[in-house]
């Protein structure tokens, strides 16, 4: 039980933790959605990635910055873009053990261990993308949140909305957390001087909701835009099975693992009765509300909108491992999340970048869709895509085929080329994406 109080064995962990992210860095290439952000900040001015910002469905300011200045500083590098989100991870570990130890747990180092494993912190700890700096702001928002009920002043109140605001920058959906906090308190009796908390705790986040007003309203119609001009999504009954299946990144068996150890810590743990419905209300109403968000939006349910959750179910699975029969579930389902963590490390990601070397052999390029261009001229920005004109006279033409198009689409591009004359002679890629050459 000691080490798993030690500040000392923590600060290890982490430096250690922090060392292998840094070092696992190179070995995935930038995948689509990386490059997509990315390809709006690396080389433009602060008008110009705020202008593109809200072209991405529910996209908000902070993490796009945060890319912005790490490149003016450091230029710009795979290392450079993703290094932000390993620290925001490390800083997330840091404050699942603050909370953790709030919370009385005999080992709030196990409980950052279980966060720091699970196969979705640990992909977002290594992209260039915000969700790792969202579930950052979040877990500090519950720490200062817990202070705040227990001697509420002014400072806490002012940090708390400071922090909720900054979520809000850098994922809308982690309102939905603060959400939990005030539903919580509102229907909690035993929190002293109920209404001065109540009034600091939910003028922060009034404040902090108000002062993301002005960019909702300057977005929202590009938002809208952005989901229109793709398909509409619909949350249907097997999108929800998104949740169980992935959050966890072990499955349906490691979603059930997780549900009795969830039901063991609400049911046999040694917490009062209000801070058991108290971390139900945190791991539960954001996995309800996201979902519904999605649905009234038009968007596409992902496990990565609701990354914030793993903190509380990473400590209720500790209150879980304090029972002394139970421990098995927590650590089983920390082996598991580890084997998964291997899988996906060695997996090879998405080869965009080798696929647009590939396209240089070619005069000029035909991209399948012709939005994917953009995923190839951020790595060769010379790369031709091939029109009208320009095929009558290419003696070579590089056909690139992204993944997850329907075979007709595929096949329309291939008779295209067919009708102008060209043959293919040679798969230079038969991986996704994939890319064909074409010569007469």
């Amino acid at each position: 039980m000691g080490l798993f109080r030690s500040r000392r064995v923590l600060f290890v962990f982490l430096g250690l933790y922090a060392a292998t992210l840094i070092l696992l860095i190179p070995g995935k290439p930038l995948w689509m959605d990386e490059i997509i952000d990315l390809s709006g900040v690396r080389g433009a001015d602060l008008r110009g990635v705020l202008a593109f910002v809200p072209r991405n469905a529910g996209g908000v300011p902070l993490g796009y910055l945060v890319d912005f200045w790490m490149i003016r500083l450091f230029g710009y590098s795979v290392f450079v873009v993703r290094l932000p989100s390993v620290v925001f991870t490390v800083l997330t570990c840091a404050g699942v053990y603050i909370l953790a130890r709030q919370t009385r747990l005999r080992m709030p180092l196990l409980a950052v261990i279980l966060y720091a494993v699970s196969p979705l912190t640990l992909r977002y700890a290594l992209e260039a993308r915000p969700y790792a700096q969202a579930a950052c702001w979040s877990v500090f928002s519950a720490v200062v949140f817990l202070a705040l009920i227990r001697q509420p002043t002014f400072g806490k109140a002012a940090g708390y909305g400071a922090l909720v605001a900054a979520g809000l920058f850098a994922q809308p959906y982690s309102i939905f957390v603060p959400v939990a906090h005030l539903i919580w308190l509102l229907f909690t009796p035993s929190v002293q001087k109920k209404s001065r908390t109540i009034l600091f705790a939910g003028t922060a986040v009034a404040l902090a909701s108000l002062a993301f007003l002005p960019w909702y309203f300057k977005a929202q119609a590009v938002w809208q835009g952005a989901v229109n001009s793709g398909a509409r999504f619909m949350v249907s009954a097997r999108d929800l099975l998104v949740i169980p299946h992935e959050l966890m990144g072990t499955g349906f068996v490691g979603a059930a693992f997780t549900a009795i150890a969830i039901v063991v810590a609400l049911g046999r743990s040694s917490w009062y009765k209000d801070e058991k419905i108290f971390w139900a209300h945190y791991a539960a109403i954001p996995l309800l509300l996201v979902p519904a968000a999605d649905a009234y939006f038009g968007y596409f349910l992902a496990a990565r909108q609701m990354i914030f959750v793993l903190v509380p179910i990473s400590v209720l699975l500790v209150a879980c491992a304090e029972v002394r029969w139970a421990w098995l579930l927590p650590v089983a389902l920390c082996v598991a999340m580890v084997y998964e963590d291997v899988r996906w490390t060695r997996r090879p990601g998405e080869g965009w970048q080798v696929a647009a070397g590939q396209l240089e052999a070619a005069d000029c390029s035909i991209f399948v869709p012709s939005g994917a261009r953009t995923m190839y001229v951020f790595f060769e920005p010379q790369l031709r895509e091939c029109d009208e004109n320009i095929l009558t006279t290419a003696g070579t033409v590089g056909l690139a085929l992204s993944p997850d198009q329907y075979e007709s689409v595929y096949a329309g591009a291939r008779q295209k080329l067919n009708q102008a004359g060209f043959r293919k002679v040679a798969d230079p890629r038969a991986a996704n994406p994939r890319i064909e050459l074409y010569g007469r």
